[in-house]
C-alpha cells in the first residue's frame, strides 16, 4: 500500500484525514450533522497504545457549532466511515475522542521502507532546490573554545545535518573575529608575557588574558622566532603577535573542532570583511536611504523604523564603526552568496544584538524571515557535583580540548567525543545545561548515549549469533512479517514510523534534542522489546526471520539518528 514512501506515517494520517473529512460530508448531506466550516483537526498518535494507533478531538472541536455532544457527534463521524481496510476498527473515548485501529499492512510496508531505504530512511525533500546556511561557533580567535562554543559546534553541526536531511543545500561557516579592540588587547597580552620570560620587570595588563594558554603561546613563539622578535621594536612586535598568535588560534580551534568531528566550509573574517570596503558600502547605503542621523558627532542608524527598541550608534564620535555595522556587511555578504536561509547561532551574551542585526538586515532590503538567530544558552560544567567556573580573562574556563581530553582518560577518545556531542544536545539550546562528568564517564544504563549505543550494539550482536548459527538475514519476499503481533512488537514498529516527522519537525524548528529524545525512546522500546520476544528461535524460523527482519530496521533508524547528531553506532561494546 504504502512500500516506497519514505513517511508512511504522514501519510496515513492523510489517507485517514480525507476518510474523516468524507465522512463529515456524507452527514452533512443527510442532515445527521449541521455544521459550516470543518476546523482543521489534528490526527495523531494517542498517549496509550489501548487508545489505538490514531486518534482525533474532531467532535469536541465540533460541538458548539453543530449543537451536539460530542460523543454523538463522534458516533455520527463514525456511522458515515465506509469499510475501509486501512482501518480495523474505531472507539468512542472520553468526552468524544474517535480513537482508530488500524490494520498491520501499513506497519508491515513500514518495515519494507526502511529496510529499502536503509541510510536515507527518514530523509525527505521538503526543502529541495533551497540553500540554507548556518553559521555557528565564530568564537573571538583570543583564546581557546571553551564547552559554550563546543554545545554551539555540536548543535550547530546537527541543525546543518538536519537540513540536509529535509532536501537542503547546506553550509557550515564559522565567523573569525579577527579584527577590534580584542586583537589589540590579545597582542599586548602577548607582549606582556614575552617580556616577563625574558626577564623583563613589566606589569600584565589589567585587560589583558591572564589564561595559561598565553604564557604557553608567547613562550612557543619565543621558541620559533627567538632571533627575529629580539631585533624587533616593541610596536612591531605587538604587529607580529597580533597576525602570528592570531593564526596560530585560529589553528588551534580547528584542530579542536576537527576532532571533536566538526568541520566547516566557509572560515569568513570580519579583517577581510572592513578590507573589502563592504563596511562602507552599507554606511553609504543606510545614509542614501534616510536611515541615518547625527547627534553629538556620531551617525545614529534609526533602528525603530524596524521594530528596535531604540535607535543604534552606527559610528562613533571619533570615526571608528560600531561592532554592529561589519556584522551587517557580512551579513549582506551571505545574501549576495544566494542563501535562502541563513541561521546565526549566537552565545548567550549576544541576546540583546538581536534586534538591532535584524533591523539592519531589513533596512538594507532582507526580509525578517531570511535571517533567524537562535541563542545557545549557558553551560554549567559539573564535577563531582561542583560547577566549574569559567571567565576568558581571569583564565579560569574549561576548553572543549580539556573537556574531551579528561573524558578520553576515562572512556576512550570516541566514546569521548560521542558523550560530548550528546550530552551537549539533550536540551534545547534555549535552556541552560548542566553537563554532569560523573554521568558522562558511566558505561551504564543511566549514561542515555551509553544506553542507546548498546541497543544498536545488541542488534549487532543478535546478527554476529545468527551467522554463526547459519541464519541468514532475509530481504521482504522470504518473511512473513504478519507473525509479529505482540504488543512489543507493534510498539517497537509504530516507534519506527514517528522517524521521519521527527527529523522533519527537528529540522525546520532547528532543535536537535528532538532527536536526542527520540533515540533515546528508541531504544527503551527495543530493550522492552528485546526482554519480552524471543530474536533468534531454533524451533520457530518463521518467526526469527521476521523478528531478525525488525531489528534489522531499528539497527538502520538508530544508526541515521545517531549520525544526525554526529555520533557513532558501535558494533560491539
Amino acid at each position: 500500500m504504502w512500500q516506497g514512501h519514505n513517511n508512511i506515517l504522514a501519510n496515513i494520517k492523510a489517507e485517514l484525514r480525507n476518510i474523516i473529512i468524507g465522512a463529515i460530508d456524507k452527514a452533512k448531506e443527510d442532515g445527521s450533522l449541521k455544521i459550516e466550516n470543518l476546523p482543521d483537526f489534528p490526527v495523531q498518535k494517542p498517549d496509550q497504545p489501548e487508545y489505538g494507533d490514531l486518534s482525533t478531538s474532531l467532535a469536541l472541536m465540533l460541538a458548539k457549532e453543530a449543537k451536539m455532544a460530542p460523543r454523538k457527534i463522534a458516533g455520527t463521524i463514525i456511522d458515515c466511515i465506509d469499510d475501509n481496510k486501512l482501518i480495523q476498527k474505531i472507539e468512542i473515548a472520553g468526552p468524544g475522542f474517535i480513537n482508530f485501529f488500524l490494520t498491520d499492512d501499513w506497519l508491515h510496508d513500514l518495515l519494507k521502507t526502511i529496510h529499502d531505504k536503509k541510510e536515507k530512511y527518514g530523509e525527505s525533500d521538503v526543502a529541495k532546490g533551497q540553500k540554507a546556511q548556518v553559521e555557528f561557533v565564530s568564537a573571538n580567535p583570543v583564546g581557546p573554545l571553551n564547552v559554550v562554543s563546543a554545545r554551539a559546534a555540536s548543535v550547530g553541526d546537527s541543525i546543518a545535518n538536519l537540513l540536509k536531511a529535509i532536501g537542503y543545500e547546506v553550509e557550515r561557516e564559522s565567523y573569525i573575529n579577527d579584527a577590534g579592540g580584542q586583537v589589540n588587547t590579545f597582542a599586548r597580552s602577548l607582549e606582556a608575557r614575552y617580556r616577563q620570560i625574558m626577564g623583563d620587570d613589566v606589569e600584565f595588563p589589567e585587560d589583558g588574558y591572564h589564561g595559561a594558554y598565553i604564557k604557553e603561546l608567547a613562550q612557543e613563539l619565543i621558541d620559533d622566532f627567538d632571533c627575529e622578535l629580539h631585533q624587533k621594536s616593541e610596536e612591531e612586535r605587538l604587529g607580529f603577535f597580533r597576525e602570528e598568535g592570531l593564526q596560530r588560534m585560529i589553528q588551534g580551534q580547528k584542530d579542536d573542532l576537527s576532532n571533536f568531528r566538526v568541520v566547516f566550509d566557509v572560515w569568513a573574517s570580519e579583517k577581510s570583511v572592513r578590507d573589502s570596503g563592504k563596511v562602507n558600502h552599507v554606511i553609504q547605503y543606510l545614509k542614501d536611504n534616510g536611515y541615518t542621523y547625527s547627534w553629538e558627532g556620531a551617525v545614529w542608524f534609526k533602528s525603530t523604523l524596524f521594530c528596535d527598541d531604540r535607535d543604534r550608534p552606527a559610528i562613533k564620535s571619533n570615526g571608528d564603526v560600531t561592532y554592529i555595522v561589519p556584522d551587517w556587511a557580512y551579513h549582506l555578504d551571505k545574501s549576495q552568496r544566494g542563501f535562502d536561509k541563513v541561521i546565526d547561532l549566537w552565545g548567550p551574551d549576544h541576546h540583546g544584538y538581536i534586534n538591532r542585526m535584524q533591523a539592519g538586515m531589513q533596512a538594507l532590503g532582507l526580509s525578517p524571515e531570511w535571517l533567524e538567530i537562535l541563542i545557545v544558552q549557558q553551560v554549567n560544567l559539573l564535577s563531582k557535583g561542583q560547577a566549574v567556573r569559567m571567565s576568558k580573562r581571569a583564565g579560569q574556563f574549561v576548553t572543549l580540548k580539556q573537556l574531551v581530553d579528561e573524558l578520553t582518560e576515562k572512556v576512550g577518545h570516541e566514546f569521548a567525543v560521542d558523550v560530548a556531542r550528546f550530552f551537549f544536545q539533550m536540551r534545547s539550546t534555549s535552556s541552560h545545561l548542566d553537563f554532569d562528568m560523573d554521568l558522562a564517564i558511566q558505561q551504564a544504563e543511566a549514561n542515555p548515549v551509553f544506553y542507546i549505543q548498546y541497543a544498536h550494539a545488541r542488534i549487532c550482536s543478535i546478527f554476529r549469533q545468527a551467522e554463526e548459527q547459519g541464519i541468514d538475514r532475509c530481504n521482504s519476499n522470504d518473511v512473513n512479517l504478519g507473525l509479529m503481533s505482540t504488543l512489543e512488537e507493534r510498539e517497537l514498529m509504530k516507534k519506527l514510523s514517528e522517524f521521519p516527522d521527527t527529523i522533519q519537525d527537528s529540522a525546520l524548528d532547528r532543535e536537535p534534542h528532538r532527536i536526542a529524545r527520540y533515540l533515546q525512546d528508541l531504544a527503551s522500546t527495543f530493550h522492552s522489546f528485546y526482554n519480552k520476544c524471543r530474536v533468534l528461535d531454533a524451533d520457530n524460523m518463521d518467526m526469527t526471520k521476521a523478528r531478525m527482519f525488525l531489528v534489522s530496521c531499528v539497527q538502520i533508524t538508530l544508526k541515521n539518528g545517531l549520525s544526525l547528531l554526529g555520533i557513532s553506532a558501535p558494533t560491539s561494546m
